[in-house]
């Protein structure tokens, strides 16, 4: 597991960057499976951002 120390705005970078990123390459299973690897850490950032949320009321 992995715990994530980031502020908002960095969290919000790297979901933009997630959501964006288009692989490129020759494998498509490595294509693949970078996308579902983005994919995963763009759902992470979002709890992390969401947990935040509630940590501050």
């Amino acid at each position: 597991m992995i715990e994530f120390d980031l502020n908002r705005n960095d969290c919000e970078a790297l979901i933009r960057h997630c959501e964006s990123f288009v692989p490129a390459g020759d494998d498509p299973r490595e294509m693949r499976r970078l996308q579902e690897a983005l994919e995963t850490l763009r759902e992470a950032l979002i709890e992390h951002i969401q947990k935040d949320r509630v940590n501050i009321r």
